[in-house]
């Protein structure tokens, strides 16, 4: 790739180093050559999300390249890489949260304008005229006092010779031209034409293939394997067992087929006969893991979470109370792209060649299982087929390092549909207890809620963990609504399946119950749910504070204007109904609300007409993407809340693949409208900002119908839809 990683080697003050036809790279995201060609990195893994497209952007705004002639490339791996505003190592590559953009923001904007300065200076320096008087648009320096202009490409031979400035001024928002214009993919058309290379394209010297029998029961073990059978199998090179692992990743144990095509690994597979030691913890089920939940919830919390007055004291002289329980199962990532990994291990180093959303994590856990040293594994990235937080875990990459330090060559593994359903890392079962009380007056006086879920940080840290509670989106101090007297609580109750981090986590998770719960408690205290929400975001104090940054105002904005698109107060046809949701992203400054128009047909039988999505994100980098990210979302959330569920039964998952692990399909997918609120605030995500409140929107809307879900998904308790 030919590219300078900084702590590594940038070419800054290599006066008696450079030589001709070196390019200026003052940055490991920046490369610009003598022949104008101009390429811009990025770390953060590109999944779908666009980051290939928004953080190049960033770059080149300030930069003034020509954005037609950029370039975007992704950044290899190397853990000692170091960023011009973070002197130290850091997780630059990881990506997860909807903090890409965030995160990076202003290092992408100085890496261009220190890009940008150097250049200038050696144009400067060729005039012989002071800096303030060039300027800079579509990759060429201007001299303002004659018009003469000198081309970026014509420039690098000297800036390569300057040192690297410190200090350099950013633009003015005002100042961006490519910064919220809408702007294509920079890969689109390798993608639409098949070119784009992931995980699953990969192809090395002498690489065999390996598929993998994994014991059905997290914990069990190879008990005895017969591969008599493979050996008939053309193509068959042998079998390998490995044994599961506990924290962080717990791997199910396995044997793995090794064949010197997939075909003959899959074959092979099919005849392989394996006993397991299940162990025992094989009897668990959902059914029984709910009514734990249910049983739990009555109980005193295991742990307090955020207290704001007094609930259990507050009088209540009326005696409104009103007390409901909500539920959503596991569910399963199902990428398009199933995972896969090559992996080639030597005496003291590793090198993998593939897909991870946060490759510095599983590094390091490689390294511990091969008891290597940390800078001694390579992985090779690529672009990504789907991720949704499924692959910021590293189970299958410590699964093909297994199988491949008992071969002598690299080895591909390649999970199919149904080992992708069945051994995920799921998002967790949830429950919730909610009590509020008002008074006659209408105030509302106290709220609780109490969240049970079956943790992920048990999973990765273990029971020992200090801090198991889910509670982010609601459930804690970033609760939104302004109501004196507020408790929340967490409970885990634990299950012998492996959970991990799905889009939006544990917010999707608490919105849902929160923008359902006080949708219910406007109805039965006979007030409008739309107003009931504004009324209680008016009096909520804006909050700067370390646990929680959250302006009530811009949550009120995203829902006012949902509101006003779908025309909540316009006079409605027969049968159709309005639900809406809103929310605080708590990981990043981001707001978005869903207003949702439903027609019922009959009496659990619906048509979603209408969907309004409305965003504040602050500084919005490209329109399109957002756009996409939001569309995408609803797809990805309406997939969960209509039908998605996973089920456990003798420890083992029901579900194998998309025919009953069914995502939304396309004539599924409601006509929406995706409203974005101008804003020169700073940047925030937007990948998961979309998702949480579109279960309760829909919810509210079939609840305004008389039919309220207390569940997810729908289809679970009789609803249709068309």
């Amino acid at each position: 790739m030919g590219v300078l990683l900084p702590g590594v080697g940038c070419n800054n003050n290599r006066n008696s180093e450079s030589v001709a036809g070196d390019p200026l790279q003052p940055s490991a995201y920046l490369k610009i050559e003598p022949s104008g060609d101009v390429t811009i990195y990025f770390a953060r893994q590109e999944m779908g999300q666009g980051v290939n497209t928004s953080l190049p952007m960033i770059v080149a705004e300030e930069l003034d390249a020509d954005w037609s002639k950029v370039k975007t490339a992704i950044m290899p791996y190397h853990k000692d890489f170091v960023r011009l505003n973070d002197p130290k190592p850091g997780e630059y590559y990881s990506t997860g949260g909807s903090q890409s953009v965030l995160a990076d923001w202003e290092e992408m904007r100085k890496v261009g304008a220190v890009a940008r300065a150097m250049l200038v200076k050696a144009a400067a320096d060729k005039w012989k005229i002071p800096v303030e008087q060039c300027s800079t648009a579509n990759g060429s320096v201007t001299n303002k006092n004659n018009k003469a202009t000198l081309s970026y490409g014509e420039l690098v031979g000297d800036a390569i010779k300057l040192p690297i400035p410190k200090e350099v001024k950013l633009k003015d928002v005002k100042e961006f031209t490519l910064i919220g214009k809408e702007v294509p993919r920079k890969n689109l058309q390798t993608i639409i034409a098949g070119k784009a290379k992931y995980g699953i394209d990969v192809k090395v010297p002498d690489m065999v293939y390996a598929v993998v029998e994994r014991c059905p029961v997290l914990g069990g073990k190879v008990k005895s394997v017969d591969n008599s059978a493979c050996g008939q199998v053309n193509g068959f090179i042998k079998t390998v067992q490995f044994e599961g692992t506990g924290v962080p990743m717990h791997l199910h144990a396995g044997v793995a087929v090794l064949a010197t095509n997939i075909w003959s690994a899959m074959k092979a597979k099919n005849v392989l006969k394996v006993v397991w030691d299940e162990g025992d913890k094989n009897k668990e089920s959902t059914d029984e893991l709910f009514r734990n939940f249910e049983n739990r919830s009555k109980q005193k919390p295991a742990n307090e979470i955020y207290t704001k007055g007094d609930a259990a004291k507050a009088k209540n002289p009326g005696g409104n109370v009103l007390e409901s329980a909500y539920t959503a199962p596991f569910l399963a990532h199902g990428t398009m792209e199933p995972m896969n990994m090559v992996a080639s291990v030597k005496k003291d180093s590793c090198e993998l060649w593939g897909t991870s959303q946060w490759p510095e994590w599983a590094a390091r856990e490689l390294a511990k299982e091969l008891s290597i040293d940390e800078k001694n594994v390579k992985i090779n990235l690529t672009y990504i087929g789907g991720a949704f937080g499924r692959r910021l875990y590293h189970d299958y990459m410590i699964e093909a390092v297994k199988i491949a330090k008992q071969h002598d060559t690299p080895v591909k593994v390649i999970w199919d549909r149904v080992d992708d359903i069945r051994n995920d890392a799921y998002r967790p079962a949830n429950y919730h207890r909610m009590k509020a009380s008002w008074n006659d007056e209408g105030k509302l006086l106290t709220w609780q809620h109490h969240v049970l879920s079956t943790s992920v940080n048990v999973m990765v840290e273990g029971p020992e963990t200090k801090n198991p509670a889910e509670i982010l989106g609601g459930a804690s101090s970033d609760f939104w609504y302004d109501i004196p007297n507020v408790h929340t609580a967490y409970s885990n109750v634990d299950f012998n399946l492996q959970r991990g981090w799905l889009r939006a986590v544990e917010i999707c998770m608490n919105v849902f119950p929160v923008e359902s719960f006080i949708d219910e408690v406007a109805s039965r205290m006979k007030k409008d749910p739309l107003q009931l929400r504004l009324d209680l975001l008016s009096t909520m104090p804006k909050r700067n504070e370390p646990s929680v940054q959250q302006d009530p105002a811009r949550i009120a904005g995203v829902l006012k204007l949902a509101a006003e698109k779908i025309g909540y107060h316009n006079p409605r046809q027969a049968n159709h109904y309005i639900g809406v949701a809103t929310h605080a992203f708590a990981f990043c400054p981001s707001y978005a609300a869903h207003a949702i128009e439903i027609e019922m047909l009959g009496p659990k039988k619906f048509r979603i007409v209408k969907v309004i999505a409305a965003v504040d994100c602050g500084i919005v980098v490209n329109p399109d993407g957002l756009k996409s990210q939001v569309e995408g979302g609803l797809a990805f959330a309406l997939s969960q809340a209509l039908k998605g569920e996973i089920t456990v039964k003798n420890s083992r998952v029901e579900q194998s693949s998309f025919f009953d692990y069914d995502p939304l399909r396309y004539n599924e997918m409601p006509d929406m409208e995706v409203c974005i609120i101008e804003s020169n605030e700073s940047p925030g995500g937007i990948g998961e900002v979309g998702l949480p409140t579109v279960a309760p929107a829909l919810c509210n809307a079939l609840a305004a119908a008389g039919h309220r879900p207390y569940g997810l998904p729908v289809k679970k308790y009789g609803f249709e839809w068309v």
